[in-house]
């Protein structure tokens, strides 16, 4: 078909457009790769509080941890184990990850001599360490009898074989105080089964070994944990035949979803692809169609320009769900293009149309960038500059590439408008089939239940949840651990916090715990602990200065043997540095509860955080709820409590965002229409998508998650488009074109979006079971019911 001048001035694409288009386009993309892309699973979580949790948490470097078990399975389960055998590959596989640039923190083994070194450190500053318990044990070690028995054993010691090196140790020590210092490393355990042997942590039975490391980069972007995969792999090669290496992280469950995902994407977009090029051939039967459809997707550099405005990096969830939502506006292209296939061309009904369907779908994205997610705000700013400038382009280029379109309706037109006018006369069924949708909507919607827990998007293989129970079995309690973190600008105040959430825990019952209260007080602890012991010299010594010459004697040494224990017991004892302790061969089991860092804010100050490790049991849940009552200074990481807050804020957050969404949708409908039963109309396929997607979810799990929400705001976006299009259609008769037009739209989104829903991966079926469900319900609706409650209004 030719066109006349003046079609073609209307048409035609003036050189100022082009500029524009040519200029916005190549500005966002030099723009866009300067965005840094972002994986911080920080960006998912809802509140600064619970941002703040995790952060704390990943600053003790409990995030990067990675744990090797090394397990002695022998040729048969008959064999003794052979702990030498076990702890030279433990030292093998750890003096490569000790070098490894990518770890930091690698523990395995406590140096040699560490006994004595932390004997003479403890001994050194024991009047500061020791608490009540401990010097009413140390007085009775003073009593006479005591005292002697202490000093015959400490002959026989002598006597010995091994007696010669510890003639040293039994001068300053002969009734071994040190070792009621030594015996508070239990609490560094906690809960965990561990044995020293040689220095290394192996289990009772001596058949597993434990190696420990932390990683410099997180563990939630695959390209490091692929480099975190492949050093530790290097390392565990060659492991001898009858020791296996399990290895538990958080790399793990990074790649093993990066390949799940990657793994449907392969299988299932080709098939989409594939289903969507050949229905747009099928109905327009032109290349055209595939090139209206691509031109909206020119937005995506200028949205992601949009965003790097206000953010330096931008979330690689919101890029990808950003992009995704972008995918509404293709509807805009869709329709244009069909008015130019039916010969009517982009006339003023149809304008009206777009602008309308645009104003609402914007309005629910300017709803989200008020949520409490930092990712849900950059995907409704990337969403929002993305359709808005794809109107853009559909409104200026589009009309060029139908110019020259065929200009004839399809086989499958006709057919669709024969079947939706021969079912004109079942209105009343067409509109009771909606209305107990809707009623089976409301009816589920009471037991539907939102779960923030990011554990049931995870996709572990079966090698991981193996390798995890295992360590659990071995090492673990089998419970989930919260975490008490006392903070403070010093590590004086940071200690001190940490001192009284010890002593609470006692008080309120708990057990069980890892602290480093025991090892490590505070300057208030230990100018406490100072002054008792003072009161303790200044009962005990002056007996003891007579009775320990006498009983020495007894015992078979001369007199003045234990001459340089009565110095120590004389000496005026000061407070002990942190460093000190901090710099012992303790130090990786001390850094795992105490970290000196910059702020959470990120200033230049430090913070110290001090952490106390306590399992989840009944008992313990008791003695942290007295801990929350009595220090609410401090932080408490509980996993338990931790999900059920962030699902408690996203819960809320889905309410409040629905809430505000919905009333966004009603006015502007209202504004359009100025009347009841056509809004109603309109927005007849919206209530259709979100009962039929509740309907769906409550006969399931009952449980919405992450996934669900985002695409339900998709699917209200389009759902309500469907509506505004159909309804304007039938009050300017332009049903011929329109029909089909919604019907396209449909069916693209259907085979693009919910053919995931057969991925195997949670988060992608999640995806498309709620794009499938919803615009599965919304797509008859909108032909069927909208058309069938316009003709009441139009009586009125």
């Amino acid at each position: 078909m030719k066109l006349s001048s003046e079609q073609g001035k209307d048409f035609g694409l003036s050189g100022w457009r082009l500029f524009i288009i040519l200029g916005v386009t190549l500005l966002g993309v030099y723009s866009a790769l300067s965005v840094k892309l972002d994986e911080d699973a920080l960006d998912l979580l809802p509140g600064p509080e619970v941002r703040r949790q995790l952060v704390d948490l990943s600053r003790l470097g409990m995030v990067n941890r990675i744990f090797l078990s090394f397990d002695f399975t022998g040729p048969n389960q008959e064999v003794t184990a052979d702990p030498n055998q076990l702890v030279a590959e433990i030292a093998r596989v750890g003096s490569i990850l000790s070098a490894d640039p990518l770890f930091r923190e690698v523990f395995y083994r406590l140096p040699e001599g560490y006994e004595f070194r932390l004997a003479g450190t403890f001994h050194e500053y024991l009047p500061v360490l020791v608490d009540g318990k401990d010097r009413e044990a140390i007085r009775e070690r003073l009593a006479p009898e005591r005292l002697r028995e202490f000093l015959v054993d400490d002959f026989l010691k002598l006597n010995s074989v091994a007696g010669l090196p510890l003639i040293g140790m039994i001068r300053r020590d002969p009734l071994d105080f040190t070792s009621i210092v030594l015996e508070k490393m239990k609490g560094l355990r906690g809960g965990m089964q561990i044995s020293l042997w040689n220095g290394f942590f192996l289990s009772k039975d001596l058949k597993h070994g434990l190696l420990w490391l932390e990683g410099l980069e997180t563990m939630t972007d695959t390209v490091n944990a692929v480099k975190v995969k492949q050093s530790i792999d290097r390392a565990v090669a060659g492991a001898p035949t009858g020791i296996r290496i399990r290895v538990v992280g958080p790399f793990a469950h990074t790649i093993a979803n990066a390949e799940a995902i990657r793994h449907d994407l392969a299988k299932l977009l080709p098939i989409a692809m594939g289903i969507l090029a050949v229905f747009l051939l099928a109905v327009f039967r032109s290349w055209r169609a595939l090139v209206v459809v691509a031109v909206p997707f020119l937005a995506i550099p200028p949205a992601i320009a949009l965003v790097g405005l206000f953010s330096p990096s931008i979330s690689a969830m919101a890029l990808g769900f950003g992009i995704v939502l972008l995918g509404i506006a293709v509807d805009f292209a869709v329709h244009i293009y069909y008015g130019f296939h039916r010969g009517q061309g982009f006339g003023p009904s149809l304008k009206t149309s777009v602008l309308m369907a645009a104003g609402t779908t914007i309005g629910v994205f300017v709803v989200l960038l008020f949520s409490q997610i930092p990712a849900h705000r950059q995907m409704a700013l990337l969403a929002l500059g993305g359709i808005g400038w794809a109107l853009v382009l559909s409104w200026w280029l589009v009309p060029m590439v139908g110019r020259g379109c065929k200009q004839s309706p399809a086989l499958i037109d006709n057919r669709l408008l024969c079947f939706v006018q021969k079912t004109h006369r079942w209105n009343l069924i067409r509109i009771g089939c909606w209305l107990v949708l809707l009623l089976a909507g409301l009816a589920g919607w009471g037991s539907l239940r939102y779960s923030g827990d990011l554990k049931s998007l995870d996709m572990p293989d079966d090698s991981i949840s193996q390798n995890e129970e295992a360590f659990l079995r071995i090492w673990g309690s089998g419970v989930d651990s919260a975490f008490v973190v006392a903070r403070g600008s010093s590590s004086a105040e940071a200690l001190n916090v940490n001192d009284q959430v010890y002593f609470t825990l006692r008080e309120e019952g708990g057990e069980g715990f890892q602290s480093l209260a025991p090892l490590l007080p505070g300057p208030a602890r230990q100018n406490e602990n100072l002054a008792s012991w003072r009161l303790m010299q200044q009962e005990n010594l002056p007996q003891l200065e007579l009775e320990l010459p006498v009983a020495a004697v007894d015992a078979g040494f001369t007199a003045d043997a234990f001459a340089p224990f009565l110095d120590w017991f004389h000496r005026e004892a000061t407070l002990m540095d942190p460093g000190l302790l901090l710099e012992s061969p303790l130090r990786p089991l001390l850094m795992s509860l105490y970290r000196e860092v910059g702020t959470s804010e990120g200033a230049g100050e430090d913070e110290v955080l001090v952490a106390t490790i306590v399992p989840e049991t009944t008992g313990n849940r008791l003695a942290l709820a007295g801990v929350a009552r009595s220090l609410p200074e401090v932080s408490i990481l509980s996993g338990g409590l931790w999900r059920q807050q962030v699902e408690k804020l996203l819960h809320y957050d889905l309410i409040r965002l629905s809430s505000l969404a919905a009333l966004v949708i009603i006015l502007l409908c209202w504004v359009y229409f100025r009347r009841l039963r056509l809004m109603a109309a309109a927005l007849a396929p919206v209530v259709a998508a979100l009962s039929a997607m509740v309907v769906f979810i409550s006969l399931t799990d009952g449980l919405l998650n992450m996934m669900h929400v985002l695409m339900g705001i998709m699917v209200i976006g389009l759902s309500v488009d469907y509506g505004i299009f159909v309804v304007q259609a039938c009050r300017s008769d332009h049903t011929a074109a329109t029909f089909p037009a919604v019907s396209v739209c449909a069916v693209t989104t259907l085979s693009g979006f919910g053919v995931l829903a057969f991925a195997g991966h949670p988060a992608l079926h999640a995806l498309g079971v709620t794009v499938l469900v919803g615009i599965g319900a919304a797509w008859p609706t909108a032909l069927l019911v909208t058309p069938a409650l316009l003709p009441w209004e139009q009586e009125l």
